[in-house]
């Protein structure tokens, strides 16, 4: 269903980008499919090179604007792609956005929002170059130029999670509170006051979301997968914990992923 090219980040923003990637559909321009978004931990900013309006979000009914703001995502969605659709995405780690740009990340959680209206009427020159530019590589150096002169040098006072967020990813998201106060020596109002304002997300949410996208890691590379064993595996109390936490995040049943994706869970896990 979708193309993919992936870019390493500028060395300045490797530490609070993840990674650049090119997406392009590979179905005739004229015809449209249905993706689902599931929920996510990360923020993303979406360029669109391309002709206007191919990217359509079903349940807030409105088409994404040509520079965007998105996450992170508590919340399923449904996207509407045209098969013309460019994007070139910007993937955040987690708390990256708020230290980079002094913005609260909660402001952001379960939206799509104009970059225009954050960095200026000036985001429309950015997409008007990116897209007379030849090559995706052109294209990245230029955003990539502009993402550093939008910058800021000046420190923010507070507590830096950089810590706590990777204990979080190496155990999958099965860490207790506790355990993170007594590793990172922040106390338990700390951490949930700086993980609302620098995720976006509550601290529980977090690692229960960390957890779930680790679990469609598992069922995206099993054939058949094992629920009982998945559900040991990616550490929740039982099969009905598991179950009811997929039903929570997806509105669907476990043995109903397939349905989530129009070709293979591939699509959506690579890079949403």
């Amino acid at each position: 269903m979708f193309k993919v090219q992936t870019f390493r980040p500028h060395q300045r923003l490797q530490d609070d980008l993840l990674s650049w990637q090119m997406i392009t559909c590979d179905f005739p321009a004229e015809e449209v499919r249905y993706l689902t978004v599931l929920p996510h931990f990360m923020q993303s900013m979406w360029f669109n090179p391309g002709p206007e309006r191919t990217l359509y979000d079903v349940i807030r009914q409105e088409y994404l604007p040509a520079a965007t703001l998105s996450g992170p995502r508590s919340q399923v969605s449904e996207w509407r792609v045209s098969g013309n659709m460019q994007l070139l995405a910007a993937h955040f780690k987690p708390g990256s956005w708020s230290r980079l740009f002094h913005l609260p990340a909660q402001s952001f959680c379960d939206r799509s929002t104009d970059l225009a209206a954050i960095f200026g009427a000036g985001t429309a020159s950015v997409i008007a170059a990116i897209s007379a530019c030849r090559s995706p590589e052109q294209q990245v150096t230029l955003l990539e130029s502009w993402l550093l002169a939008q910058l800021t040098d000046t420190p923010k006072n507070g507590c830096h999670l950089g810590d706590a967020i990777q204990l979080i990813l190496a155990a999958n998201g099965n860490i207790t509170i506790r355990q993170l106060e007594a590793q990172v020596f922040l106390t338990k109002r700390t951490l949930e006051r700086a993980f609302l304002d620098q995720t976006g997300l509550h601290l529980k949410m977090f690692c229960r979301l960390v957890r779930f996208r680790k679990t469609i890691d598992y069922i995206a590379r099993m054939r058949y997968p094992q629920w009982k064993l998945l559900a040991h595996k990616a550490g929740y109390c039982d099969q009905t914990h598991f179950i009811n936490e997929f039903r929570y995040f997806t509105h669907r049943l476990p043995h109903q992923f397939p349905d989530l994706s129009p070709q293979t869970a591939a699509d959506f896990v690579t890079f949403i």
